[in-house]
Protein backbone atom coordinates (compact mmCIF):
# COMPACT_ATOMS: atom_id res chain seq x y z
CA UNK A 1 0.00 0.00 0.00
CA UNK A 2 1.58 3.39 -0.85
CA UNK A 3 1.08 5.83 1.70
CA UNK A 4 1.11 9.40 1.33
CA UNK A 5 1.34 13.24 3.51
CA UNK A 6 -1.86 14.66 4.22
CA UNK A 7 -3.41 17.66 6.28
CA UNK A 8 -6.59 15.69 8.73
CA UNK A 9 -8.64 17.31 10.79
CA UNK A 10 -9.50 15.74 13.89
CA UNK A 11 -11.12 18.32 16.16
CA UNK A 12 -10.64 21.75 17.38
CA UNK A 13 -7.36 22.86 16.24
CA UNK A 14 -5.81 19.26 15.97
CA UNK A 15 -5.00 19.03 11.97
CA UNK A 16 -2.42 16.17 11.98
CA UNK A 17 0.07 16.31 9.24
CA UNK A 18 0.26 12.30 8.75
CA UNK A 19 0.95 9.44 6.49
CA UNK A 20 -2.55 7.68 5.50
CA UNK A 21 -2.93 5.22 2.33
CA UNK A 22 -3.09 6.94 -1.00
CA UNK A 23 -6.92 6.85 -2.57
CA UNK A 24 -8.13 4.47 -4.52
CA UNK A 25 -10.39 5.80 -7.89
CA UNK A 26 -13.49 4.74 -9.24
CA UNK A 27 -14.16 4.01 -13.01
CA UNK A 28 -15.03 7.89 -13.55
CA UNK A 29 -12.56 9.41 -11.46
CA UNK A 30 -9.16 10.61 -11.45
CA UNK A 31 -6.01 10.33 -9.46
CA UNK A 32 -4.54 13.58 -9.00
CA UNK A 33 -1.24 15.29 -8.05
CA UNK A 34 -1.67 17.78 -5.94
CA UNK A 35 0.09 21.23 -6.78
CA UNK A 36 -1.60 23.91 -4.92
CA UNK A 37 -4.26 24.02 -2.43
CA UNK A 38 -6.31 27.10 -1.60
CA UNK A 39 -7.27 27.96 1.89
CA UNK A 40 -10.62 29.53 2.95
CA UNK A 41 -12.19 30.94 5.61
CA UNK A 42 -14.71 27.93 6.10
CA UNK A 43 -11.77 25.79 6.50
CA UNK A 44 -10.23 28.16 8.90
CA UNK A 45 -13.83 28.00 10.70
CA UNK A 46 -13.98 24.30 10.83
CA UNK A 47 -10.39 24.25 12.29
CA UNK A 48 -10.39 26.84 14.83
CA UNK A 49 -13.85 27.33 15.85
CA UNK A 50 -15.67 24.37 15.54
CA UNK A 51 -16.80 21.22 13.23
CA UNK A 52 -20.20 22.60 11.29
CA UNK A 53 -19.91 21.06 7.82
CA UNK A 54 -16.51 18.30 8.36
CA UNK A 55 -18.72 15.18 9.14
CA UNK A 56 -16.22 14.53 12.39
CA UNK A 57 -18.79 12.92 14.76
CA UNK A 58 -21.80 12.02 12.34
CA UNK A 59 -21.69 10.23 9.08
CA UNK A 60 -22.69 13.24 6.15
CA UNK A 61 -26.31 12.38 4.85
CA UNK A 62 -24.83 12.11 1.23
CA UNK A 63 -21.05 11.31 1.05
CA UNK A 64 -21.50 9.32 3.81
CA UNK A 65 -17.94 10.08 5.18
CA UNK A 66 -17.45 10.07 9.20
CA UNK A 67 -14.58 10.90 11.04
CA UNK A 68 -11.37 12.20 10.65
CA UNK A 69 -11.38 14.05 7.47
CA UNK A 70 -8.37 15.43 4.69
CA UNK A 71 -9.32 19.02 4.27
CA UNK A 72 -9.31 21.30 1.21
CA UNK A 73 -11.98 22.16 -1.43
CA UNK A 74 -9.69 24.55 -3.81
CA UNK A 75 -6.85 22.54 -5.28
CA UNK A 76 -5.50 22.11 -8.99
CA UNK A 77 -3.05 19.19 -10.15
CA UNK A 78 -2.14 16.79 -12.33
CA UNK A 79 -4.03 13.84 -13.49
CA UNK A 80 -1.71 10.87 -12.82
CA UNK A 81 -4.03 7.86 -13.58
CA UNK A 82 -7.82 7.44 -13.72
CA UNK A 83 -10.47 4.76 -14.02
CA UNK A 84 -10.93 2.89 -17.35
CA UNK A 85 -13.64 5.14 -18.46
CA UNK A 86 -11.65 8.72 -18.66
CA UNK A 87 -7.95 7.22 -18.72
CA UNK A 88 -7.58 9.69 -21.78
CA UNK A 89 -7.22 12.04 -19.06
CA UNK A 90 -4.17 10.97 -17.85
CA UNK A 91 -1.64 13.94 -17.97
CA UNK A 92 -4.04 16.92 -17.82
CA UNK A 93 -3.77 20.07 -15.82
CA UNK A 94 -7.09 20.46 -13.63
CA UNK A 95 -8.91 22.55 -11.73
CA UNK A 96 -11.21 21.16 -9.64
CA UNK A 97 -14.91 22.01 -8.88
CA UNK A 98 -14.85 19.98 -5.52
CA UNK A 99 -18.33 20.05 -5.29
CA UNK A 100 -19.82 16.53 -5.93
CA UNK A 101 -23.25 16.09 -7.66
CA UNK A 102 -25.46 13.26 -8.91
CA UNK A 103 -26.70 14.82 -12.46
CA UNK A 104 -30.08 12.98 -12.18
CA UNK A 105 -32.60 14.72 -9.73
CA UNK A 106 -34.58 17.80 -10.80
CA UNK A 107 -31.90 20.36 -9.67
CA UNK A 108 -29.11 18.85 -11.35
CA UNK A 109 -31.69 17.99 -14.43
CA UNK A 110 -32.23 21.79 -14.35
CA UNK A 111 -28.39 23.21 -14.14
CA UNK A 112 -28.04 23.68 -11.09
CA UNK A 113 -25.65 21.43 -9.83
CA UNK A 114 -24.83 23.35 -6.82
CA UNK A 115 -28.44 22.21 -5.09
CA UNK A 116 -28.27 18.56 -5.99
CA UNK A 117 -29.90 16.79 -3.48
CA UNK A 118 -27.12 14.42 -3.25
CA UNK A 119 -24.44 17.57 -3.25
CA UNK A 120 -21.42 16.76 -0.99
CA UNK A 121 -18.02 18.61 -1.38
CA UNK A 122 -14.56 17.09 -1.46
CA UNK A 123 -12.66 18.95 1.24
CA UNK A 124 -15.34 19.06 3.64
CA UNK A 125 -18.23 16.52 4.09
CA UNK A 126 -15.42 14.00 2.11
CA UNK A 127 -11.35 13.77 1.61
CA UNK A 128 -9.96 17.17 -0.20
CA UNK A 129 -6.75 18.13 -1.65
CA UNK A 130 -4.80 18.95 1.88
CA UNK A 131 -2.74 16.15 1.06
CA UNK A 132 0.22 14.73 -1.65
CA UNK A 133 -3.20 13.44 -3.80
CA UNK A 134 -6.77 13.53 -4.28
CA UNK A 135 -8.87 11.54 -6.54
CA UNK A 136 -12.49 13.53 -7.73
CA UNK A 137 -15.26 12.66 -10.39
CA UNK A 138 -13.72 13.75 -14.12
CA UNK A 139 -16.94 15.54 -14.17
CA UNK A 140 -16.04 18.12 -11.66
CA UNK A 141 -12.30 18.68 -13.12
CA UNK A 142 -11.92 20.80 -15.75
CA UNK A 143 -8.81 21.19 -17.60
CA UNK A 144 -6.62 23.96 -17.19
CA UNK A 145 -5.04 25.73 -20.80
CA UNK A 146 -1.73 25.77 -21.44
CA UNK A 147 -1.05 29.36 -20.84
CA UNK A 148 -2.31 29.58 -17.18
CA UNK A 149 0.40 28.32 -14.58
CA UNK A 150 -1.09 25.94 -11.78
CA UNK A 151 -0.41 29.06 -9.22
CA UNK A 152 -2.94 31.43 -11.08
CA UNK A 153 -5.23 28.72 -11.48
CA UNK A 154 -5.37 27.83 -7.89
CA UNK A 155 -7.71 30.93 -7.28
CA UNK A 156 -10.77 29.09 -9.99
CA UNK A 157 -12.28 27.92 -7.32
CA UNK A 158 -13.48 30.97 -5.28
CA UNK A 159 -13.36 32.98 -8.38
CA UNK A 160 -16.07 29.86 -9.60
CA UNK A 161 -18.10 31.37 -6.51
CA UNK A 162 -17.96 35.20 -7.10
CA UNK A 163 -19.05 34.34 -10.81
CA UNK A 164 -21.85 32.51 -9.81
CA UNK A 165 -22.84 35.21 -7.64
CA UNK A 166 -23.06 37.59 -10.34
CA UNK A 167 -24.77 35.42 -12.51
CA UNK A 168 -27.37 34.61 -9.95
CA UNK A 169 -27.98 38.73 -9.18
CA UNK A 170 -28.94 39.54 -12.77
CA UNK A 171 -26.46 42.72 -12.94
CA UNK A 172 -26.60 44.29 -16.37
CA UNK A 173 -24.22 47.12 -17.86
CA UNK A 174 -25.33 50.17 -16.51
CA UNK A 175 -26.28 49.33 -13.04
CA UNK A 176 -24.88 50.88 -9.92
CA UNK A 177 -23.50 48.01 -7.40
CA UNK A 178 -22.25 47.97 -3.83
CA UNK A 179 -20.13 45.56 -2.56
CA UNK A 180 -20.24 45.48 1.04
CA UNK A 181 -17.47 43.62 2.02
CA UNK A 182 -14.42 42.90 0.04
CA UNK A 183 -12.51 40.09 1.95
CA UNK A 184 -11.74 36.64 0.33
CA UNK A 185 -15.15 36.05 -1.40
CA UNK A 186 -15.99 39.79 -1.79
CA UNK A 187 -12.61 40.56 -3.76
CA UNK A 188 -13.41 37.71 -5.88
CA UNK A 189 -16.79 38.81 -7.00
CA UNK A 190 -15.59 42.43 -8.02
CA UNK A 191 -13.07 40.23 -10.12
CA UNK A 192 -16.49 38.91 -11.95
CA UNK A 193 -18.10 41.81 -11.88
CA UNK A 194 -15.66 44.32 -13.36
CA UNK A 195 -16.57 42.24 -16.81
CA UNK A 196 -19.90 43.87 -17.18
CA UNK A 197 -19.54 47.63 -17.19
CA UNK A 198 -21.00 48.34 -14.18
CA UNK A 199 -20.16 51.18 -11.33
CA UNK A 200 -19.34 49.62 -8.49
CA UNK A 201 -18.53 51.06 -5.57
CA UNK A 202 -16.77 48.49 -2.57
CA UNK A 203 -17.43 49.53 1.03
CA UNK A 204 -15.04 47.68 3.78
CA UNK A 205 -13.79 48.52 7.55
CA UNK A 206 -10.26 47.80 6.11
CA UNK A 207 -8.25 50.52 4.08
CA UNK A 208 -5.65 48.04 2.45
CA UNK A 209 -9.03 45.38 1.27
CA UNK A 210 -10.23 49.31 -0.07
CA UNK A 211 -6.86 49.95 -2.04
CA UNK A 212 -7.35 46.00 -3.88
CA UNK A 213 -10.60 46.20 -4.74
CA UNK A 214 -9.90 49.28 -6.44
CA UNK A 215 -7.12 47.50 -8.24
CA UNK A 216 -9.56 45.09 -9.16
CA UNK A 217 -11.92 46.90 -10.86
CA UNK A 218 -14.11 49.09 -8.55
CA UNK A 219 -14.95 52.21 -9.62
CA UNK A 220 -15.24 54.27 -6.36
CA UNK A 221 -14.15 52.62 -2.41
CA UNK A 222 -15.52 53.80 1.24
CA UNK A 223 -14.26 53.24 4.24
CA UNK A 224 -16.51 52.50 6.71
CA UNK A 225 -16.76 51.81 10.52
CA UNK A 226 -17.44 48.36 12.36
CA UNK A 227 -20.61 49.73 14.17
CA UNK A 228 -22.26 52.22 11.15
CA UNK A 229 -26.25 52.46 11.18
CA UNK A 230 -27.69 51.68 8.50
CA UNK A 231 -28.82 55.72 8.22
CA UNK A 232 -25.39 56.87 8.21
CA UNK A 233 -24.22 54.34 5.58
CA UNK A 234 -26.78 55.54 2.91
CA UNK A 235 -25.80 58.93 3.53
CA UNK A 236 -22.72 57.95 2.72
CA UNK A 237 -23.09 56.87 -0.48
CA UNK A 238 -25.80 58.79 -1.36
CA UNK A 239 -28.29 57.14 -2.44
CA UNK A 240 -29.35 53.34 -2.94
CA UNK A 241 -27.71 50.90 -5.97
CA UNK A 242 -29.48 48.48 -8.42
CA UNK A 243 -27.69 45.39 -6.91
CA UNK A 244 -25.83 44.94 -3.33
CA UNK A 245 -24.08 42.33 -2.54
CA UNK A 246 -24.21 41.60 1.30
CA UNK A 247 -20.40 39.15 1.47
CA UNK A 248 -19.15 39.73 4.91
CA UNK A 249 -21.84 38.05 7.28
CA UNK A 250 -20.91 40.60 9.81
CA UNK A 251 -23.47 41.67 12.86
CA UNK A 252 -25.71 43.93 11.22
CA UNK A 253 -24.25 44.27 7.91
CA UNK A 254 -27.63 42.80 6.25
CA UNK A 255 -29.53 45.61 7.73
CA UNK A 256 -27.24 47.88 6.14
CA UNK A 257 -27.31 46.16 3.08
CA UNK A 258 -31.25 46.80 2.91
CA UNK A 259 -31.30 50.24 3.20
CA UNK A 260 -28.44 50.99 0.50
CA UNK A 261 -30.91 48.92 -2.07
CA UNK A 262 -32.91 51.11 -4.15
CA UNK A 263 -36.80 50.57 -4.85
CA UNK A 264 -36.81 47.25 -7.16
CA UNK A 265 -33.76 46.16 -6.70
CA UNK A 266 -31.89 43.55 -5.76
CA UNK A 267 -29.98 42.04 -2.79
CA UNK A 268 -27.80 39.41 -2.80
CA UNK A 269 -26.92 37.45 0.57
CA UNK A 270 -23.14 35.85 0.30
CA UNK A 271 -21.55 36.22 3.61
CA UNK A 272 -22.42 33.66 6.91
CA UNK A 273 -23.32 34.56 9.96
CA UNK A 274 -24.24 31.74 12.48
CA UNK A 275 -25.88 34.14 14.54
CA UNK A 276 -29.61 35.82 14.76
CA UNK A 277 -29.89 39.35 12.78
CA UNK A 278 -32.44 41.86 13.89
CA UNK A 279 -33.71 42.52 10.33
CA UNK A 280 -36.56 45.21 9.69
CA UNK A 281 -38.36 44.07 6.28
CA UNK A 282 -41.08 46.25 6.51
CA UNK A 283 -39.41 49.13 4.49
CA UNK A 284 -37.94 46.27 1.60
CA UNK A 285 -41.20 44.80 1.18
CA UNK A 286 -42.85 48.29 0.61
CA UNK A 287 -39.86 49.15 -1.96
CA UNK A 288 -40.50 45.42 -3.75
CA UNK A 289 -36.56 44.75 -3.34
CA UNK A 290 -35.32 40.92 -3.79
CA UNK A 291 -33.34 39.27 -1.48
CA UNK A 292 -31.73 36.30 -3.01
CA UNK A 293 -28.77 34.35 -1.43
CA UNK A 294 -26.26 32.26 -3.08
CA UNK A 295 -24.32 29.06 -2.64
CA UNK A 296 -20.85 27.69 -3.95
CA UNK A 297 -20.99 27.68 -7.79
CA UNK A 298 -22.01 25.46 -10.83
CA UNK A 299 -18.94 23.84 -12.29
CA UNK A 300 -19.45 23.20 -16.18
CA UNK A 301 -20.44 27.01 -16.25
CA UNK A 302 -18.79 28.87 -13.87
CA UNK A 303 -15.09 27.44 -13.22
CA UNK A 304 -14.17 27.51 -17.10
CA UNK A 305 -15.16 31.13 -16.77
CA UNK A 306 -12.80 31.57 -13.72
CA UNK A 307 -10.04 30.10 -15.85
CA UNK A 308 -10.63 32.71 -18.73
CA UNK A 309 -10.67 35.38 -16.11
CA UNK A 310 -7.34 33.92 -14.07
CA UNK A 311 -5.38 34.04 -17.84
CA UNK A 312 -3.46 37.27 -17.33
CA UNK A 313 -2.17 36.87 -14.05
CA UNK A 314 -3.01 39.75 -12.64
CA UNK A 315 -5.84 38.24 -10.10
CA UNK A 316 -3.80 36.16 -8.62
CA UNK A 317 -0.53 38.31 -7.79
CA UNK A 318 -3.25 40.82 -6.66
CA UNK A 319 -4.82 37.99 -4.24
CA UNK A 320 -2.24 35.85 -3.60
CA UNK A 321 -0.23 36.43 -0.03
CA UNK A 322 1.78 33.87 0.17
CA UNK A 323 2.80 30.10 -0.31
CA UNK A 324 2.90 27.55 2.25
CA UNK A 325 4.36 23.93 3.18
CA UNK A 326 2.03 21.08 4.14
CA UNK A 327 3.39 21.29 7.24
CA UNK A 328 2.93 24.75 7.77
CA UNK A 329 -0.87 24.12 6.97
CA UNK A 330 -2.17 24.64 10.79
CA UNK A 331 -0.24 27.87 11.45
CA UNK A 332 -2.05 29.24 7.85
CA UNK A 333 -5.40 28.25 9.22
CA UNK A 334 -4.57 30.20 12.86
CA UNK A 335 -3.65 32.93 10.84
CA UNK A 336 -6.71 33.52 8.65
CA UNK A 337 -9.03 32.44 11.74
CA UNK A 338 -7.30 35.39 13.39
CA UNK A 339 -7.87 37.78 11.00
CA UNK A 340 -4.23 38.36 10.43
CA UNK A 341 -4.35 36.76 6.63
CA UNK A 342 -4.27 39.57 4.29
CA UNK A 343 -4.51 37.65 1.07
CA UNK A 344 -5.02 33.64 -0.08
CA UNK A 345 -2.74 31.86 1.23
CA UNK A 346 -1.84 28.45 -0.95
CA UNK A 347 -0.61 25.15 0.22
CA UNK A 348 1.39 23.09 -1.34
CA UNK A 349 2.43 19.28 -0.62
CA UNK A 350 5.62 20.52 -3.09
CA UNK A 351 8.82 21.44 -1.80
CA UNK A 352 8.74 24.79 -0.79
Amino acid sequence: MKLMKAATLYGLHDLRIEDVATPTFGENELLIKVTYNGLCGTDASEFAKGQIMVPLNAAHPNSKHFGPTILGHEFVGEVIDAGPNVKERIGERIACGAGVACGKCARCQEGRTNLCDSYYTLGLSYHGGMAEYVTAPASICVPIPNDISYEDAALTQPLAVGIHAVRRSGTKKGDRVILLGVGAIGSFVCVALQTLGVEITAMDIDSGRLETAKKLGATNTILIDREITPEAIRELYSGQADVVFETSGAPGATARALTLTKMGGTLMLLGLNKTPQEVKLFDAVLREVTLQTTVAHVCGDDIPEALQLLKSGVVAKLLTEKIVSLDDSAMALEEIAAGKATGKILVTPLHV
